[in-house]
């Protein structure tokens, strides 16, 4: 009773911690995307236009409104800010690991729903992703709500299910484009066609959710057309996505196994179980002429990894959209080794107990050495995590606890780690943020900001009133030595605005981190090596 009371009290410690974990990443500074998503989203707010959208006042293509409309949201309820933009996709992130709950149990059984929440919910892809939002932060909630409905359609045959299904693919179109049905599709369809179930794709309801799915996406279409016309549509259809995929749309970085190593951190602490899952899955197949219970696994996560490994344009988030269906198939297998108490549980406690091992001296590697924690409390919350993770291994007769408990504390000492020290200290040498704050403090009514020779969108979102984009020299040399104008530059701007020998009245330096240089900033001995100057010029 002892000891069952001891894993009751560790077990719901660890969840109040791992939502602190969470919220402990909204006031963190957006940048990149994320900065360019959050300033779509503070013109939504100030413009009121919902459907034409803007960044820097010019028209915006790029990605589909919703998860523009939950940061404009944000912004409506607290007013502008980090935590305003990225609270309303934490929540639907919540919602997201109840649609996983609800996808693990209506393919296998309830055990296997909440393993599958508590995989996604303790993992680095979350916590990252609901730090550093993007659109497959949303995509991948509204894929795996539309997986459930669908799963739960094919099994009842209801309409609310359906209903539901679609108006998620919908959604998730809304959020990314037709990436969020061609998921869905690969799923549900491989699980129809693999079952030989042919007569149910003769359900008209397929059909009428294909115009639901349309009509709930029909604003990210309109606003198209109305500032591109019939190219925003080819382009929302076809450039955006197939071109992504083939590298005519982007710059070509194909890695044949970019994922499969990827996956090595962005599902810590599960990924070696997702791999041990994903060789017993496909052996188990083999075994029994590719007979299962349910396709929707198999379909929806080796199709769209084929696509994404053999995909001209690389990134860690585009993973994120099957995510869920991962969890599940990982969540399946440790539910099979949990019942049968086999050779395979072993198998899996000693790769778990690997992992453990290596997040915690992780994380003392990084308190210690790579980013020094001063406070006394932060060691505190280490020592006490790794005091449970051994109590559990010692004490623990729970097969389930024992499994994974340990590497659910200590990857949340990871987490709260990076979000409250690492991370923090890294986007504090983020030059954008600071400028647009001494701006906004100090700039006297009528004085205007201008952002030269940056690429990234930061600076509009923290600066108020808005900064204004110079695009090319001749633009930059309009505004340069007027009273009352200031620009902000990196280094090589700087060197074309000093070469007009204006004096400024002000120039501030900034040391800046390109966040595609971090691997080195890591490194305490290269740290200062890829720091880059940036300036802020008053005239």
């Amino acid at each position: 009773m002892l000891e069952n009371k001891t894993i009751r009290i560790i077990f719901f410690t660890l969840m109040a911690l791992a939502l602190a974990v969470y919220f402990a990443g909204l006031p963190i500074d957006v940048t990149r995307d994320a900065g360019k998503y959050a300033t779509v989203s503070k013109e939504i707010f100030q413009n009121g236009n919902y459907i034409n959208l803007t960044v820097h006042g010019e028209p915006y293509d790029q990605k589909p409104p919703l998860l523009f409309w939950l940061g404009a949201l944000g912004f409506a309820i607290g007013g502008i800010s980090n935590f305003w933009f990225k609270f309303p996709v934490l929540l639907l992130v919540f919602f997201g690991f109840y649609s996983a709950y609800g996808l693990g149990r209506s393919l296998y059984n309830r055990r296997v729903g909440l393993l599958t929440a508590f995989l996604m919910a303790f993992s680095l892809i979350y916590t990252l992703y609901s730090m550093d939002i993007h659109t497959d932060t949303p995509l991948q909630v509204f894929i795996t709500f539309a997986l459930w409905q669908l799963a739960e359609f094919i099994q009842t045959k209801r309409n609310k299910h359906w209903i539901l299904g679609f108006t998620g693919i919908g959604l998730a179109m809304l959020s990314k484009g037709p990436i969020g049905a061609a998921i869905p599709a690969f799923a549900v369809v491989g699980h129809i066609l693999l079952r030989k179930d042919f007569r149910l794709l003769f359900d008209y309801r397929w059909y009428l959710g294909i115009l639901l799915s349309f009509v709930i996406v029909s604003p990210a279409l309109i606003g198209l057309v109305n500032q591109f016309g019939w190219d925003g549509i080819v382009f929302f259809f076809w450039e955006n996505n197939v071109g992504r995929l083939t590298g005519t749309y982007v710059q070509p970085n194909s890695d044949p196994v970019f994922y499969v190593h990827n996956l090595l951190y962005l599902f810590l602490p599960w990924s070696l179980l997702f791999y041990a899952a994903a060789f017993m899955e496909f052996k188990s197949l083999l075994t029994n002429k590719f007979k299962t219970s349910e396709y929707f696994t198999f379909t929806g996560i080796w199709v769209f990894f084929i696509i994404l490994n053999a995909s001209k344009s690389q990134l860690p988030n585009y993973i994120f959209g099957i995510m869920p269906l991962m969890a599940v198939l990982t969540a399946k297998w440790i539910d099979i080794a949990l019942i049968r108490k086999s050779e395979l549980l072993k198998i899996f406690w000693w790769i778990q107990t690997t992992v453990v091992v290596l997040l915690w001296v992780v994380v003392f590697v990084i308190a210690i050495y790579l980013f020094p924690i001063p406070e006394w409390q932060a060691t505190l919350f280490a020592l006490l995590g790794l005091a449970a993770t051994i109590y559990i291994f010692t004490k623990s007769k729970t097969s389930v606890a024992r499994l994974v408990l340990p590497s659910a504390i200590a990857f949340t000492c990871l987490a709260w780690l990076l979000n409250t020290d690492v991370f923090p200290y890294i986007f504090s040498y983020q030059a954008p943020p600071k400028a647009a704050q001494f701006y906004t403090e100090n700039a006297r009514a009528g004085e205007k900001l201008y952002n030269f020779h940056y690429e990234q969108y930061e600076l509009f979102f923290y600066s108020e009133p808005m900064a204004e984009q110079l695009s090319t020299e001749e633009e930059m040399k309009a505004v340069a030595g007027k009273s009352g104008n200031w620009i902000f530059t990196d280094a090589e701007g700087f060197e074309m605005i000093s070469d007009l020998n204006m004096q400024p009245d002000t120039v501030l330096e900034y040391q800046h981190l390109y966040l595609n240089r971090g691997h080195r900033f890591i490194n305490p001995k290269t740290r200062e090596e890829v720091l880059q100057p940036m300036y802020l010029i008053k005239y």
